[in-house]
């Protein structure tokens, strides 16, 4: 089995452990296929100077400055003409960005950055440890070996804690490796009504069918899965969005927004309430994968 079918039977994390969480073949934990994936989804503005560009079921989301716009992620590499048809149903020129962030390098949040950067002009920051994977167009363990996607390269290498800014926007990069080695999560404080929140751009935390022992080409990994749920514990959070719109429940939250009520994305408790259930998730799928090994599971 390759592509997306092996990505998706494989990924046992986003949603719960085990075969309550199974889906039909070429189908993720939600029940959506690749082209649900690409469907078609309206531009909107989520908070303060952040909008969503994505399709219906892949996140990119468009910060707008006085000195040009920002983009994070770039979906599918059937995503891009989707994206930049947001982009531009927003009134903004394709030239107005100047900046593309990457939160990892897996074919569906890096398969459109090339056609995106030809296409704006922009340049792209990444990690130092993904820029390997989105530079050849395929990364190297895990289901989504099976799923490359056109390489693209990366101008700026950026390191934990450092800070990327434009026209008064400024993004921190914190590196939650597990997911993908340089797996970046960014945060972003945005005013909205006289009140300042803290934004995250969440890069992943799920399995999503990586091997966690036994990896040579990621020997490390299940050290730094803990390692950022113990990060991510001490990082608050008011406006939780993340690479897929089914895991920050988007479309619920779109459905409830309305003209003088509070904004529905802003839920301080939300990113600690999903990180408890992705950690009791991770934990069930380390025990199952060291069981089928006849290993055990340090504490």
């Amino acid at each position: 089995m390759r592509g997306f079918a092996a990505a998706f039977a494989l990924a046992v994390l986003w949603a719960m452990p085990g075969p309550a969480g199974a889906q039909p073949p070429q189908a993720d934990p939600f029940g959506q296929t690749r082209a649900d994936w690409n469907r078609p989804h309206q531009p909107f503005r989520v908070i303060g100077n952040v909008y969503y560009v994505g399709t219906a079921g892949v996140s990119a989301f468009l910060i707008r400055t006085p000195a040009g716009d920002i983009l994070t992620d770039g979906g599918l590499p059937e995503s891009a003409p989707l994206i930049e048809k947001n982009i531009q149903a927003l009134g903004v020129k394709l030239s107005d960005i100047k900046i593309l962030l990457n939160s990892h390098a897996h074919f569906d949040h890096a398969g459109g950055l090339a056609e995106l950067k030809r296409a704006t002009g922009a340049r792209l920051y990444a990690s130092a440890a993904d820029k390997p994977f989105l530079e050849t167009g395929r990364i190297t363990f895990g289901p989504s070996v099976a799923d490359p996607f056109p390489p693209v390269k990366v101008d700026q290498v950026v390191k934990d804690g450092e800070t990327v800014s434009l026209g008064g926007a400024t993004l921190t990069a914190h590196l939650t490796p597990g997911h993908t080695p340089g797996c970046t999560s960014w945060t972003l404080p945005v005013t909205e009504a006289g009140h300042t929140y803290q934004v995250m751009f969440f890069c992943s935390i799920s399995v999503a069918g990586n091997p966690l022992t036994g990896t040579p080409a990621y020997p490390n990994i299940a050290q730094d899965y803990r390692n950022s749920f113990a990060r991510l514990k001490d990082v608050h959070v008011d406006v939780f969005l993340a690479p897929h719109g089914a895991q920050f429940g988007m479309d619920a939250k779109l459905q409830r927004m309305k003209v003088g009520a509070a904004n529905p994305f802003v839920d301080p408790e939300e990113f600690q309430h999903y990180l408890a259930a992705a950690r009791k998730d991770y934990d069930a799928e380390l025990a199952r994968q060291f069981a089928a090994k006849g290993g055990y599971v340090w504490p």
